[in-house]
Protein backbone atom coordinates (compact mmCIF):
# COMPACT_ATOMS: atom_id res chain seq x y z
CA UNK A 1 0.00 0.00 0.00
CA UNK A 2 1.10 3.52 -0.72
CA UNK A 3 1.67 5.52 2.43
CA UNK A 4 0.14 8.95 2.80
CA UNK A 5 2.25 12.04 3.29
CA UNK A 6 3.07 12.67 6.95
CA UNK A 7 1.54 16.16 6.82
CA UNK A 8 -1.80 15.03 5.41
CA UNK A 9 -4.86 14.86 7.60
CA UNK A 10 -8.58 14.68 7.09
CA UNK A 11 -11.18 17.20 8.17
CA UNK A 12 -14.82 16.22 8.57
CA UNK A 13 -17.37 18.92 7.81
CA UNK A 14 -21.09 18.78 8.53
CA UNK A 15 -23.25 20.03 5.66
CA UNK A 16 -26.99 20.67 5.82
CA UNK A 17 -28.52 20.85 2.35
CA UNK A 18 -32.05 21.01 1.04
CA UNK A 19 -34.05 20.64 -2.14
CA UNK A 20 -37.65 20.94 -3.22
CA UNK A 21 -37.14 18.04 -5.67
CA UNK A 22 -35.66 15.01 -3.88
CA UNK A 23 -33.20 13.73 -1.29
CA UNK A 24 -30.81 12.89 -4.14
CA UNK A 25 -30.95 16.49 -5.31
CA UNK A 26 -30.36 17.76 -1.78
CA UNK A 27 -27.21 15.60 -1.56
CA UNK A 28 -26.05 16.85 -4.96
CA UNK A 29 -26.67 20.49 -4.02
CA UNK A 30 -24.78 20.11 -0.74
CA UNK A 31 -21.77 18.53 -2.42
CA UNK A 32 -21.68 21.10 -5.23
CA UNK A 33 -21.73 23.92 -2.66
CA UNK A 34 -18.54 22.63 -0.97
CA UNK A 35 -16.51 24.67 -3.45
CA UNK A 36 -18.13 28.00 -2.70
CA UNK A 37 -16.90 31.28 -4.20
CA UNK A 38 -15.82 32.55 -0.76
CA UNK A 39 -13.25 29.78 -0.35
CA UNK A 40 -14.47 28.55 3.04
CA UNK A 41 -12.88 25.15 2.42
CA UNK A 42 -9.88 26.25 0.38
CA UNK A 43 -7.05 23.74 0.45
CA UNK A 44 -9.31 20.76 1.04
CA UNK A 45 -9.83 18.00 -1.48
CA UNK A 46 -13.09 16.24 -0.69
CA UNK A 47 -13.05 12.46 -0.82
CA UNK A 48 -16.25 10.98 0.65
CA UNK A 49 -19.57 11.73 2.27
CA UNK A 50 -22.14 10.04 4.49
CA UNK A 51 -25.77 11.05 4.85
CA UNK A 52 -26.37 10.96 8.60
CA UNK A 53 -29.92 12.31 8.66
CA UNK A 54 -32.82 12.73 6.24
CA UNK A 55 -35.88 14.81 6.93
CA UNK A 56 -38.47 16.92 5.19
CA UNK A 57 -41.81 18.64 5.25
CA UNK A 58 -45.22 17.60 3.94
CA UNK A 59 -47.72 19.63 1.97
CA UNK A 60 -51.18 18.68 3.28
CA UNK A 61 -54.06 20.47 1.58
CA UNK A 62 -56.70 18.51 3.50
CA UNK A 63 -57.33 16.11 0.62
CA UNK A 64 -53.88 14.81 -0.19
CA UNK A 65 -50.33 14.81 1.18
CA UNK A 66 -47.16 15.32 -0.82
CA UNK A 67 -43.52 15.70 0.14
CA UNK A 68 -42.72 19.38 -0.10
CA UNK A 69 -39.18 19.82 1.11
CA UNK A 70 -36.22 17.42 1.41
CA UNK A 71 -33.31 18.04 3.78
CA UNK A 72 -30.16 16.00 4.41
CA UNK A 73 -27.40 16.30 6.97
CA UNK A 74 -24.10 14.97 5.66
CA UNK A 75 -20.65 14.38 7.08
CA UNK A 76 -18.12 15.17 4.36
CA UNK A 77 -14.45 14.15 4.59
CA UNK A 78 -11.74 16.21 2.98
CA UNK A 79 -7.98 15.83 2.85
CA UNK A 80 -5.96 18.92 3.71
CA UNK A 81 -2.36 19.13 2.58
CA UNK A 82 -0.17 21.52 4.52
CA UNK A 83 2.08 23.90 2.63
CA UNK A 84 5.17 21.81 1.81
CA UNK A 85 7.39 24.91 1.54
CA UNK A 86 7.48 25.18 5.33
CA UNK A 87 8.56 21.56 5.77
CA UNK A 88 12.14 22.31 4.78
CA UNK A 89 12.72 25.54 6.73
CA UNK A 90 14.41 23.80 9.68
Amino acid sequence: MKSTHKNEHQDVITIIASSSDSFDDAVKQGIQQLKDPHGHHKGLTFTSYEVVQMQGTISDDGKSCNPEFYQVVMSVAGTHKHDHDHDHDH
